[in-house]
């Protein structure tokens, strides 16, 4: 049978967090209303990873985090109360760099080795054919052989070359040349062994690893004249520059990889490399071990990292499904547009960003957010346009960082002989090409034949329609593109006509977010809570019917999907976003205030050159980030506030890549606007004095709204996900900052004191010491394990039970979220105020339908009520959210 949790609680392991650290923590959890474990990889990465997606061996346990029998113990002790774990895991990439252990014997084989089919390295690239370039030099190559940062090194597995932490290992044709620098006489005494080595370099690994053994315990034989001859070899450019020719791979400056690359990366990283998953081998060897943990019983689920990344993610589903079977709970990461469904897989549904939004949404003032973006647009005119700056955006990002795949990408359309003109073909084409792949609506589609399906011929219209529009010069070059994407009566021409569409799907997606999560979202910025991930800036508010129309469907469609707010990738913590959302119901207030701010701020804003330091989208920007970020204790001196918030607006400004970014930092900038930050946060200033009044008054509205956002994600269709420590108040910023350790010792003591009151007194005396204690966050924790633990008494009303929306008397949009949920006898009842700036005491009234049950118990206030006619002011009177079940 498979385990569907009722609620999943996502952790975060690296050498900081081990499976030590979480062995004593599940009665917490347990207590919690926790009933799945929902893991980040586990597999062996690169040494002091904090996130495990660089994987360097797909066949072990990462030692940082703990053993497989650590791994059991956990289970024993979690099965003991009915918790599973779901498994993060990482298909489409791994760590590029020498400790890989597929990758290391690339580098010495090349071509010849037995991974070399693995991973996605085009070895006819003209940069260098037959050889893997190796982009992770800090430096140009030349100055590094100047300054010796390159090393021969003797190791107990052979010859190296050595820069840092990486060990590249040397070719075996590349033998020769060392024994004869290092001692000819050695060279002619091991001429047979190395003879045998090099004839073997293109066997399969045991052959290889047996034959390279040999020569390697020879050699140790002369290890003292070895190590001797090295320090002298070290010295020798030429001998470096001779020896580094004879090699598999090609060393170079990190920067190149922005104009060219001849291997598929994982969006613009260098060091991690895309493999060939489409291949069956690939699959069996990367899932055997991960699958032997899941027959141990140690896995219950699989969360599937960047599926969209893969050539065919519906056949990789299906060969998942396939190995593990029917009863594996899998659900992928998929980031859906605001109108996007999730494409027919044999999965259980998403990993819930599509919630995140639809949450964001519903809490938002569309008519107040309407006011904030005429403001927004007198502030910053230049920034008024959101599509046109996600268009180009993405088409600069392919110009500037890649470049290399749009070449590659070129390469194989070229091979299509779809136009003849030479200068049409490497430039306007190359253009073209760009523009449909800037204006791709959503990440991605799954196509798999031709003729296109409807939905894919939509989604390509959609794209040609907005590239014509963005470039009407390129409308020959677009018409021969868009003739690719039709059927051809030829299968040779319709075969190669797929090539091609698949393998750009395998770059709109790291393009879309590049471009826009990474460079738009920290761009247009009418209300920040809204450039995140899932979510759409454009869209500022949604009606309660509309979020009730989408629940519908999502427990029609996806009720085993989880429901996130927040995540390891989120760009702000949950609770930093609910307060931001509260502008969208002050927006006069917030209007008189930013024109206040730019005032009294304008003083400390630096003249560099052409421009004031910050500008004022930064400005506005970082307005909206200390309302989202602020201490609750209203003391800028908490949990390191200020150092936090200038290390995240440093990583605002190069992600933006307007003003500043990675490549070439702009530094001037960047001081003064930490310098900007400092006297915004001076105590002595008037800006502190002037937004505290402004903050209480967020932080109360903000409150309800975080309790409403926990309610909805743990009652409405789908399955709730608490991301780590988020029990408590979430208030920060994108990573690394959401990566913090978490505090668990003070969840445990609050969720204990909690319980103890509830079970000595009462639940309404746990409401009233949650209530006295809201300033730790002590209500967000008692809605929590309330709601958790309801759920898991009866998991099936969420999962199968039917969804019905509720709508107040009198009539209003922005008024209440209420919703029955139904299964048999079982029913629920939840009611969550909304508009709660502008609607405060107001009388309304929810009216039940006549079918169901005239008793009802508040689960927070245990208050009982008896009536289908419910004054929501008198429901609402005790607690500022319900949840009520029939008795």
């Amino acid at each position: 049978m498979m385990n569907i949790p009722s609620a999943a609680y996502r952790l975060q392991f690296n050498a900081s967090f081990t499976f030590a650290d979480l062995d004593g923590l599940y009665p917490y959890l347990d207590s919690l209303g926790i009933t799945a474990i929902y893991a980040s990889p586990i597999l062996q990465a690169s040494k002091g990873s904090q996130h495990n997606y660089d994987v360097n061996n797909p066949d072990k346990i990462n030692e940082e985090i703990g053993t497989e029998k650590e791994l059991a113990d956990l289970t024993i002790e979690l099965r003991k109360r009915g918790m599973g774990w779901i498994q993060d895991i990482v298909p489409n990439h791994m760590n590029f760099d020498s400790n890989n252990v597929w990758l290391k014997d690339v580098f010495e084989r090349g071509i010849n080795s037995s991974y070399a089919g693995y991973f996605d390295i085009d070895w006819e690239h003209p940069f260098s054919p037959g050889k893997l370039m190796v982009p992770l030099l800090g430096e140009p190559l030349q100055d590094i052989l100047r300054d010796g940062k390159l090393q021969l090194l003797f190791k107990e597995d052979g010859f190296h070359i050595g820069y840092f932490d990486n060990h590249f290992p040397c070719s075996p044709e590349s033998y020769d040349l060392i024994l004869s620098a290092i001692d000819p006489g050695i060279k002619n005494e091991l001429a047979i062994i190395s003879a045998n080595t090099l004839r073997l370099r293109d066997h399969n690994i045991s052959d290889w690893t047996e034959a390279k053994a040999a020569l390697t315990t020879a050699l140790f034989n002369h290890e003292s004249v070895i190590t001797e001859a090295l320090e002298r070899i070290n010295s020798d450019s030429s001998f470096m520059q001779s020896l580094l020719r004879e090699q598999h791979i090609v060393l170079t400056y990190h920067e190149l990889s922005n104009t060219q690359i001849n291997y598929r990366r994982f969006f613009a990283v260098n060091s991690l490399i895309c493999l060939r998953m489409e291949e069956q081998q690939v699959f069996d060897d990367y899932h055997r071990y991960i699958h032997s943990l899941y027959e141990k019983g140690y896995i219950t689920g699989l969360r599937i990292d960047h599926v969209d990344g893969l050539k065919d993610p519906k056949q990789y589903v299906d060969r998942l499904r396939a190995l593990f079977g029917p009863e594996v709970y899998i659900i992928v990461e998929k980031i859906l547009d605001i109108k996007e469904d999730l494409p027919e897989m044999d999965i259980q549904g998403t990993s819930g960003y599509e919630f995140l939004s639809y949450v964001n949404q519903v809490v938002t003032d569309s008519k107040g957010s309407e006011r904030l973006l005429q403001l927004y647009n007198e502030l910053a005119p230049d920034f008024s346009d959101y599509e046109a700056i996600v268009f180009e955006k993405k088409f600069n990002f392919l110009g500037r960082y890649f470049n290399g795949e749009w070449d590659n990408l070129m390469r194989l359309l070229l091979s299509l002989d779809i136009i003849g003109d030479e200068e049409i073909r490497t430039g306007r084409l190359k253009n073209a090409l760009g523009a449909l792949m800037a204006a791709f609506p959503v990440y991605r589609v799954y196509t798999d034949r031709l003729p296109l399906t409807e939905h894919d011929e939509r989604v390509f219209g959609e794209a040609f329609e907005k590239a014509y529009a963005r470039k009407p010069d390129l409308k020959y070059e677009l018409d021969a593109l868009r003739e690719i994407t039709r059927d051809h009566p030829d299968d040779v021409v319709r075969a190669n006509r797929l090539v091609f569409i698949r393998r750009m799907m395998q770059y709109t997606g790291p393009l879309a977010a590049k471009g826009v999560e990474d460079t738009t979202f920290f761009l247009y910025n009418p209300l920040i809570s809204h450039n995140e991930v899932g979510d759409q800036p454009c869209v500022l508010g949604i009606p309660v019917r509309e979020f009730h129309e989408k629940m519908i469907k999502r427990q029609s469609k996806n009720p085993l999907s989880l429901n996130c707010t927040s995540t390891h990738d989120t760009k702000r913590g949950e609770d930093n976003r609910m307060r931001i959302n509260i502008i969208s119901e002050l927006a006069d207030e917030w209007s008189k205030l930013v024109n206040y701010w730019q005032e009294i701020n304008e003083p400390f804003r630096k003249q560099l050159q052409d421009v004031k330091a910050p500008i004022v989208n930064d400005e506005y920007y970082l307005y909206q980030t200390l309302v989202g970020g602020f201490p609750e204790t209203l003391n800028r001196d908490d949990d390191h506030f200020i150092e936090r918030t200038k290390t995240f607006f440093i990583k605002v400004l190069r992600e933006s890549k307007l003003m500043s970014d990675y490549i070439t930092p702009n530094q001037d900038y960047e001081a003064a606007s930490m310098a900007f930050i400092d006297h915004l946060l001076d105590p002595s200033h008037q800006y502190l004095p002037s937004i505290l009044p402004f903050l209480k008054k967020i932080i109360r509205y903000a409150n309800t709204y975080v309790m409403l956002q926990t309610i909805l994600k743990s009652t409405a269709p789908g399955i709730p996900e608490v991301y780590r420590g988020c029990e408590l108040w979430d208030l920060s910023y994108v990573d690394p900052d959401n990566r913090r350790p978490v505090d668990f010792i003070k969840r445990k003591l609050l969720l204990d004191e909690l319980n103890r009151i509830e079970y000595e007194e009462g639940v309404d005396k746990a409401l009233e010491f949650a209530v006295n204690h809201y300033d730790i966050g002590a209500e967000k924790m008692f809605v929590t394990k309330e709601i958790l633990n309801l759920r898991r008494e009866d998991n099936e009303l969420f999962l199968r039970g039917e969804y019905i929306p509720l709508y107040p008397e009198p009539g209003g949009e922005r008024h209440v979220i209420a919703y029955l949920r139904h299964l048999g006898e079982k029913w629920l009842l939840v009611v969550l105020p909304l508009g709660i700036v502008a609607n405060q005491g107001k009388p309304l009234t929810l009216q039940l339908p006549d079918n169901v049950p005239l008793s009802w118990t508040n689960i927070f206030t245990d208050e009982t009520l008896s009536n289908r006619r419910i004054e929501v002011s008198d429901l609402l009177h005790k607690f500022p959210v319900a949840v009520l079940k029939n008795t």
